[in-house]
């Protein structure tokens, strides 16, 4: 291989010379190559070397941008002014390069496959019966060990691809246009049925190769990674001033090397309306970034939802010093925040009352006060079997039941079906609506899974009768179809999350941050209630998180608040 001779070339982007731009991962900054820079002999990452010498021309000179080269790294201002031109140095550029990395894991035979698939793409019985030709040899598996590699998870890469004319891919010495990438992953997404029928745990030649080198199944991996992992930013561009807070969170798995990244990374693909708000400023520290997307939002949309997006659960310690109520964008959560992912509207229609202080350390709300936590199950972990799952499940109907007494509170079929619709998240399926069918199908699932997961675990007489094959044809699941039931009605809602009742005997789910004695309440424009924590004897208090009420998700504090039956109160919150 001969030596990478580069020279620097200063130009203006009001009226630039053709380049490309270079899309690649850093890599491993303790590995070096080097190159010839203006005549004197530099270090240079792996990566970057390789990327510079998969699109040199041998006949010509190439003229590029690449960012460990033309952005001073160790210089803040520099760092500044070039991050702020990102839009525009991508946008002008004539292509982008993008750069995967040197040929490994079989990368050829993915290459392969993947011109294979799009070419096939149109058709979905060649598909098919091209997913199913692949059983027994490593084609698939190259392409799934190509999109689990770094360069998909690193968020810079977002707003790379979303601004550029033209992509051509380059992996080791084999070149693709990007559209046979995009074209390829849009059909493993659409036969995802096919994937997991043919290659169910990812196993190869009948060999107990379980799962992808991440633990995921192959179509997991070929339906979400690679290029479908690049939100579409597009997409998000009407929403307005939300649009900030729906890239983020889009974006929340991305890496960065830099915590401010995680905002400064982002908003070359928003409006230049929000792009004004937030000037590109290194000599920010990552608190007053993180800050400024809170008082932005609060500002401009009047909902405190993005409160919410600060999750304290695994994890609940932030290692720069944030308020709890800011969220650590740095920090990758397992969990998604309760007004995201379903239509809650607890607050009804009402406006943010709010106001910073103390240097913005400090967060004042106004909330209508619901209730006191005084018990909380077992949380559900974020990396949990089926068996955490039904062992929640037993120690929070245990609480259930011992919460009150049937005999004088009457019939306890309202409390079990509240309870059901609890762990659900009120999310019963188009058919189940009637809440003994749902019980009954809860009850059903949970209690053949523990005879069948958990036999020497004894079940009491009422939820042996819902393993008893007679419960009802309407809402009987077969046992091959159960796991997939919790799964897809209990799995993403318990997980991350605890069952807690409150001294007025209300029940609900919520961070398993949670703990006896921290109150719920539900601010003022607010799609959901949150849980807080008394913090000394001063009236303040610490943000643990959103929490499900049952009854309480649209808009019944708000009904009481108007009727004289609560009063609304503020909150300092740090």
């Amino acid at each position: 291989m001969s030596t990478i001779k580069c020279e620097i070339l200063h130009a203006s982007l009001v009226n630039p010379p053709q380049y490309t731009a270079v899309s690649y991962a850093w890599g491993d900054a303790d590995e070096k190559r080097k190159i010839v820079l203006e005549g004197a002999t530099i270090p240079v990452a792996v990566s970057l070397h390789g990327a510079l010498n998969a699109i040199r021309d041998k006949r010509d000179s190439v003229l590029v941008w690449i960012d460990a080269l033309c952005i001073d790294q160790q210089n803040r201002d520099e760092r500044t002014q070039q991050v702020q031109l990102m839009t525009d140095i991508y946008t002008k550029a004539d292509s982008v390069a993008l750069w995967l990395g040197q040929e490994a894991d079989e990368s050829h035979l993915a290459v392969n496959m993947l011109q294979e698939v799009a070419a096939n793409a149109r058709s979905s019985g060649k598909l098919t019966s091209l997913i199913a030709s692949s059983y027994g040899k490593p084609d698939l598996g190259a392409v799934v060990s190509l999109f689990e590699r770094d360069y998909w998870r690193r968020l810079w890469v977002v707003q790379e691809v979303f601004n550029a004319k033209d992509i051509n891919v380059y992996c080791g010495s084999s070149v693709l246009h990007w559209s046979i990438y995009t074209e390829a992953s849009h059909a493993f997404w659409r036969h995802k049925g096919d994937i997991d029928h043919y290659f169910p745990r990812g196993a190869s030649q009948g060999k107990s190769q379980q799962v992808s080198m991440n633990q995921f199944t192959y179509s997991q991996v070929l339906g979400y990674q690679g290029p479908s992992s690049l939100p579409d930013v597009g997409s998000l561009m009407g929403l307005g001033e939300e649009a900030l807070l729906e890239v983020m969170c889009a974006c929340r798995r991305k890496l960065t090397f830099d915590a401010r990244d995680k905002v400064f990374g982002i908003i070359g693909v928003l409006s230049q309306e929000i792009r004004s708000e937030f000037p590109v400023d290194y000599n920010l520290s990552v608190k007053e970034v993180y800050i400024n997307v809170v008082d932005y939002m609060l500002s401009t949309t009047e909902r405190l939802d993005i409160i919410c997006e600060s999750i304290h659960f695994p994890l609940h310690t932030s290692s720069v010093d944030l308020p709890s109520w800011v969220p650590d964008w740095f920090h990758i959560p397992e969990t998604t925040a309760l007004g995201r992912l379903y239509a809650f509207k607890a607050s009804g229609t009402t406006k943010a009352a709010y106001r910073f202080f103390d240097e913005r350390r400090k967060l004042e709300i106004s909330a209508v006060y619901i209730d006191t936590i005084t018990t909380h199950g077992i949380a559900v972990g974020t990396l949990c079997t089926v068996s955490d799952y039904l062992m929640a499940f037993l120690h929070w109907r245990a609480l259930l039941l011992g919460s009150y007494e049937p005999e004088s509170d009457g019939d306890d079929h309202e409390s079990q079906d509240a309870f059901c619709r609890t762990l659900s998240l009120d999310e019963v399926p188009t058919g189940w609506e009637r809440s003994n069918d749902w019980l009954t199908a809860c009850y059903h699932v949970f209690a053949s899974l523990i005879r069948e997961r958990l036999p020497r675990l004894p079940l009491d007489r009422e939820l042996k009768q819902y393993v008893a094959e007679d419960v009802g044809a309407s809402v009987q699941i077969r046992s091959e179809e159960r796991r997939q039931f919790l799964q897809d009605h209990f799995g993403s809602r318990m997980m991350g999350r605890c069952f807690c009742i409150t001294e007025e005997g209300l029940i609900g789910m919520g961070s398993g941050f949670m703990a006896a004695g921290d109150v719920v309440v539900v601010p003022l424009g607010c799609s959901t209630p949150i849980i807080l924590r008394p913090q000394g004897s001063h009236g303040e208090y610490r943000f643990v998180g959103d929490v499900y009420i049952h009854t309480f998700m649209h808009g019944k504090a708000v009904d009481h608040l108007q009727a004289g039956k609560r009063q609304l109160e503020k909150f300092v919150v740090h």
